[in-house]
Formats: structure tokens, sequence, C-alpha cells
């Protein structure tokens, strides 16, 4: 009989622990952004009240940067908290002013100007001054500054760490590689990846190249790892959607690939009208990549029906929904995606779930919105407003 019952409690010890062990699996399983538990809250947002006030004459970006309201004018970037109090500032003077950023990075510089700034949520990190006009940078979320300097007789890519120290470096002449397009580190700097064109030749060709940054044994800058080619396609984006992945995004295919260079998957014919920008990486997960895409993408706006749809690491369809009409605003981080059409915004998570729902009644012509502190933005000419959940609106989906 002792026997029996120590025989049950090792029965019901067992089963306890498997039953612990299943769900911690799936805890970390949904919060990694691989399954869903249908535990999705769907937020109607209003408005709650005015947190900066804006010049409608004046050139401005508003953006969130780690839970901070970033205003760029060019006279000076300001950080708010979302209460609307000032927590830092610092001077610029930047006409035409371009702005890029990787949360928690920002990159300000002006259009052929020759001075970059990084700044991140605790204010200016360093500077940046070429030599020559710079006509293009980015930035990733590790603080790296890939920039590309014409000198008019060839093309000067330099890349940085987050104080402005030199990585590695290359010129290009045109009759070799053709025009650089577009460049990016990787999020641990390791790799840069960079796009040129050749037009001068009977179909246009993109060849990208991979720069091992870590490479200290080799005393030339210029150290190229690989190099892939894709004929009559032009590569304009590149993006990684995890540390270990990166996509080429062309206007007629776009190619995933490993950092080693090996092509994961692909997709051509997808009657692509943009890819979003990703403001952050997936912090969980494989990562994902948005798109707009639409039966006819040169069609106006107004008359179009686009849709919304995920692809994978693998560069696999996950997701899609269609958007009953064409998408005015697109922004994409590591939450998901914001897209309006009309007056209506909604997000949808990195799982297709619809998280958020708001419909402006002025002008609004941008959205951010935090689903871990149920706080957001809405952006006209006149005001940033903050947004907030309406009581009684929120459903479970």
């Amino acid at each position: 009989m002792v026997e029996f019952l120590k025989s049950k409690e090792r029965k019901w010890t067992n089963s306890i622990l498997i039953i612990v062990t299943v769900a911690i699996v799936i805890y970390i399983a949904y919060i990694k952004g691989w399954i869903s538990l249908g535990l999705t809250r769907t937020v109607v947002l209003a408005e709650s009240k005015e947190l900066i006030a804006l010049q409608s004459n004046e050139k401005s970006y508003i953006g969130i940067n780690n839970k901070q309201v970033i205003h760029i004018t060019r006279d000076g970037i300001k950080a708010y908290n979302l209460d609307g109090d000032e927590i830092w500032q610092d001077t610029l003077s930047a006409d035409n002013f371009v702005v890029m950023q990787k949360e928690p990075y920002i990159a300000v510089g002006s259009k052929q100007g020759k001075v970059v700034q990084i700044f991140n949520e605790k204010g200016k990190q360093a500077e940046v001054i070429s030599n020559y006009p710079i006509v293009y940078f980015s930035i990733n979320e590790a603080g790296g500054l890939v920039t590309i300097a014409n000198n008019d007789t060839s093309y000067v890519v330099t890349a940085y760490d987050e104080r402005g120290q030199i990585l590695c470096d290359r010129t290009t002449y045109t009759k070799q590689d053709g025009y650089p397009v577009v460049a990016e580190l990787s999020p641990d700097n390791s790799k840069l990846m960079l796009s040129y064109v050749s037009v001068d030749e009977p179909q246009v060709i993109s060849r990208v190249y991979a720069m091992d940054v870590n490479d200290r044994d080799n005393k030339s800058r210029d150290n190229l790892e690989y190099g892939r080619e894709q004929k009559n396609n032009l590569v304009y984006e590149i993006e990684f959607i995890n540390e270990n992945t990166w996509v080429a995004i062309g206007d007629k295919l776009v190619v995933w690939y490993d950092k080693a260079g090996n092509e994961i998957g692909s997709q051509s014919k997808l009657s692509l009208v943009s890819v979003p920008y990703l403001y952050q990486m997936s912090k969980h997960g494989t990562g994902y990549l948005p798109m707009i895409l639409s039966e006819k993408p040169t069609q106006n706006l107004v008359h179009r029906q686009d849709e919304l749809t995920y692809f994978n690491d693998k560069g696999e369809k996950v997701f899609s929904v269609n958007l009953e009409g064409g998408a005015e605003y697109v922004y994409a981080d590591s939450n998901g995606v914001t897209v309006q059409v009309e007056n209506r915004f909604t997000g949808y998570n990195k799982l297709g779930n619809l998280f958020f729902e708001y419909t402006a009644s002025t002008d609004v012509s941008k959205v951010i919105y935090i689903p871990s502190i149920q706080r957001g933005i809405a952006v006209n000419k006149e005001s940033v407003f903050l947004l907030i959940p309406e009581k009684g609106k929120s459903t479970n989906g």
C-alpha cells in the first residue's frame, strides 16, 4: 500500500513538472512571437491632450525613440516625455535636413551636407564630418553609421561606430562597380552591406557586396568578403530583420540571405507598392518583413486596394490582410505595423493580430503607438497629441 501511494505521488509530481514545463515553453514561445495565444487586446485610441505645438509653415520631424517624443527642426532637436515635459535638447544647423532612425539611435544630416550627428535617448553621442558631400547615410540599432559621399570622380563609402570612429571604408569608381545606391551595417557592426547598380550594360545589374568589418588582420579597410549579383533588378534597400538575416529589396525581386551570403528564399512578381522602413528590428523571434502589395500598384491611391503582407526570415508569406483602400501612411517597428486608410489608423502586431484602432477627427499624418505602456502620439500640422485607450472601447481578440 505504501509503495502504491509513493508511486501515485511520483506520477502526480511528474505530471505537475510536465505541465509547468509545457507552460514555460508556451510562454517563452508567446513572448518571442513564435505563437499566438489569442490574447491580443484591440485598443480603441482617443486624443488626450496636446504635447507639442508645431509651426505649420516649418519643416519638422516627429518620432518616438525609447518612449521619448522627438521633435527636430532646422534649428535643433528636442526630446519630451509622454507628459509633454522637455527632457533634453541640442542645437542643429541643418537646412533640408534628413533623419534616419533605428531605435534607440537617430542620425541627422543635410542633403549634400558634410556633417551627420548621432543621438540616442540621452542626447548627442557623436558627430561625423566628411571631406565630401554626403549623398546617403543610414544608422543601425547599435549606433553604427554608414555614409556614401561623392567626390566628383568616385564615391567613398565609410562605416562608423556610435562614437563616430571609422570602422572601415572603400572608394568606388563607377566604371568598376557602378553607382552605390544603399549601404547598411549589420546590427552587431560586423558586416557592411553595399548595393551598387550598373547602368552601362545591356540590362540593369545590381551587385551587393559584404565587407567584413571585424577582420583587423587585413591591413586594407576595403575587406570584401563576398558579392551577389542580380540581373534586371534594382536593389534599392537592404534590411536586417534579425541578427543573422538580411534582405535585398529590388524593384522586381526580393531575396533573403544569411550573414554568410547564402540565399534562403526569394519572392518575385509581388506587385509591390512599398516596403515600410523598419524603425526597430524585432527583439524576439525570427523577425518579420512587412510589405504593402496591390493588384494595381501604379493605380491612383484613391482607387487602389492594398494589402498588408508579412514575410518571415525564410521569405515565406505568413500573414496578409486587405486594407480596404490605399495605404496613405505606414509605420513599422518591433511592435508591428500601423497603416492609414483615409482617416482610420489600424495597428497589427508581428503575428498579424489587430491591436489598436484610431479614427482621426483632424487631418492627422502620423500615428505611433507603444502597446507596452498603452500610450501613443498623433501628429497633424499644428500639434502632437497624446493618444490613450478610450474607456469601454477595448476588446479581446
